[in-house]
């Protein structure tokens, strides 16, 4: 980040956008955003950043690992059964963040007064949270290790256009060469863009 500052890279120009980035980073990584003290100055060179990290409070953040009290009143399950329900207990917290947002699903703020109109938003949250989760578990079963709104991001860059050919009336849609990465998407879903630009489905 501070590189990108110091080299005044398109829309890192600005202080508060930069904190924003940085809290938006911080809340992705599940990283407390006071580890670190970020300060800026600003001189008829632009925008200038340095950070430093709070020793003390990534101390205490340290000493905290290894060190979670499990409590349940599950009594006649094992300890491994314990213990992996806890750690699965993450995919929950993290569909709660992603309701959070307003990237993907946007669960709040609720802008209807009706009851029939907010359960119909909520159940379209979470009908979207589903097919986010149906995404992941789609790249997973490729071997692709990567969460949806990584790759929904990353195939929001995959670019397209109409064309009119001389002589004809009907445009053509064509697609740009995929990444490698937009590749295997498209491969997990069957899918690949041949050489004209035309999206193909894969025949087994």
């Amino acid at each position: 980040m501070r590189t990108k500052v110091r080299d005044k890279a398109p829309h890192w120009r600005k202080e508060g956008a930069v904190r924003e980035r940085y809290l938006r980073l911080c809340e992705q990584m599940h990283m407390p955003s006071d580890l670190h003290e970020l300060t800026f100055e600003h001189s008829s060179d632009g925008l200038s950043m340095s950070f430093r990290k709070n020793a003390y409070l990534a101390e205490r953040k340290q000493s905290m690992f290894g060190k979670n009290i499990i409590i349940t009143d599950n009594i006649d399950w094992t300890t491994g059964d314990i213990v992996e329900a806890s750690l699965d207990r993450w995919q929950v917290e993290d569909r709660f963040r992603l309701s959070k947002g307003d990237d993907l699903v946007g669960a709040s703020p609720i802008r209807h007064w009706t009851d029939s109109k907010i359960r119909c938003h909520l159940f379209t949250c979470v009908v979207a949270m589903t097919y986010l989760r149906r995404i992941e578990l789609r790249l997973a079963s490729a071997g692709i290790k990567r969460t949806a709104a990584d790759v929904i991001k990353d195939m929001q860059k995959l670019h397209q256009a109409l064309n009119i050919r001389k002589g004809t009336r009907k445009p053509e849609r064509r697609i740009e060469t995929p990444s490698k990465t937009q590749a295997e998407v498209l491969s997990a879903f069957g899918h690949y863009v041949d050489a004209g630009g035309v999206l193909q489905q894969i025949r087994p």
